[in-house]
């Protein structure tokens, strides 16, 4: 549940969505409303989004955001590395790098505002979702900026690559006004983005590509459950995915299984309770079936909270943030998969870990 909106943001959505509730016409809607029909998120909803959204620690109760004012810095070490792990942190607006298996301390990237979900392409480049400013900046394994593309107007918080033609998914939670969010496809990882919605969901939480170019994306309807959507190879819009087999509470990561070719999708309330898990499914027609379960706990055995996690390309290991949900401590950590547990290896630099890529040579 460790998705973040800044205050900035957060009271600008309030102040938004009670002029949007107040007006008795339509000439104070935005004009994404216009044009899309998407109503706005009501201000009773917005100011549930404590619960919601409790990464932000200027919500939860953990104090202010801390912003980190060094310079980054890389240790020469990550070119000898064949696989690193990337972990954005929403209290320091860091980026941290950790070898792999490891997961030593290798490197901190600095100057983030809310650096939120992650992903790769298949070159080992890292893209990190900012989300304060609407942005997705790419990084090289040795922490170089290499571009950037915008979604102005909008939260992204994670995104995907399609490993076959490089194109980039960038997953918008809500408007910045405080309308409904969206996909964009970056075609090549350039350029503007071109939106796909799924008219039953409001919230855009993580995407994933399977390797036929399909791609998913979980959130919350408009109704406020859990959705998860496909969008066919090339489409242009989303439809929705009846999921069989058990109930996913909170939306996740997800993660392709190129091994078993299926779908894992993380539950950051599993069972509706203070832990995560991550769901195997198989995708057959509009259904995605539950098979297994993986859970996910904080080096003590106790559970945590996985925001968006990352499946290693072997399927072997799974690897990213885990909040403790029962004191203020956090991890990043490396679990076995699909057996999970308690994780066999972890690092404790982080304060509040949201996201998370895998880089491989």
């Amino acid at each position: 549940m460790r998705i973040s909106i800044s205050m900035r943001v957060l009271s600008a959505l309030v102040g938004t969505a009670l002029l949007a509730a107040c007006s008795g016409s339509g000439e104070s809607q935005s004009a994404g409303y216009a044009s899309s029909g998407v109503p706005p998120i009501s201000a009773a909803h917005v100011l549930g989004m404590r619960s919601r959204f409790p990464a932000n620690t200027a919500l939860n109760g953990l104090g202010a955001v801390h912003p980190d004012h060094h310079k980054s810095w890389v240790s020469p070490d990550v070119k000898k590395a064949r696989r690193l792990l990337f972990v954005s942190d929403d209290s320091t607006n860091d980026v941290y790098i950790f070898t792999m298996p490891a997961m030593a301390l290798k490197g901190t990237l600095t100057g983030f505002t809310e650096p939120q979900g992650m992903c790769t392409d298949r070159n080992g480049y890292v893209w990190i979702t900012n989300t304060e400013t609407s942005q997705v900046f790419q990084y090289s394994r040795t922490g170089r900026l290499l571009k950037s593309v915008s979604v102005p107007g909008y939260l992204p918080v994670g995104c995907a690559v399609n490993k076959s033609n490089g194109d980039l998914a960038v997953s918008n939670l809500i408007s910045a006004s405080g309308y409904a969010g969206n996909v964009e496809i970056f075609t090549g990882g350039s350029g503007s983005g071109s939106p796909i919605t799924n008219p039953s969901q409001t919230q855009y939480y993580f995407p994933a590509y399977d390797t036929s170019g399909n791609l998913y994306v979980d959130g919350f309807s408009t109704s406020g459950y859990f959705i998860l959507s496909e969008c066919s190879a090339g489409g242009s819009s989303c439809g929705t995915l009846n999921v069989l087999g058990g109930t996913v509470s909170f939306p996740g990561g997800l993660n392709w299984d190129r091994v078993n070719k299926e779908l894992v999708a993380g539950d950051q309330s599993c069972n509706d309770e203070a832990a995560s898990c991550q769901y195997a499914m198989t995708i057959s027609g509009s259904a995605a079936t539950i098979t297994g379960s993986t859970p996910l706990n904080e080096y003590n055995g106790s559970g945590c909270d996985v925001d968006q996690g990352t499946l290693a390309l072997n399927s072997r290991y799974f690897a990213g943030p885990c909040i403790s949900q029962a004191s203020a401590s956090s991890v990043s950590a490396r679990w076995p998969y699909p057996a999970g547990g308690n994780p066999t290896k972890y690092n404790t630099a982080t304060t509040f870990p949201v996201g998370s890529a895998i880089s491989s040579k």
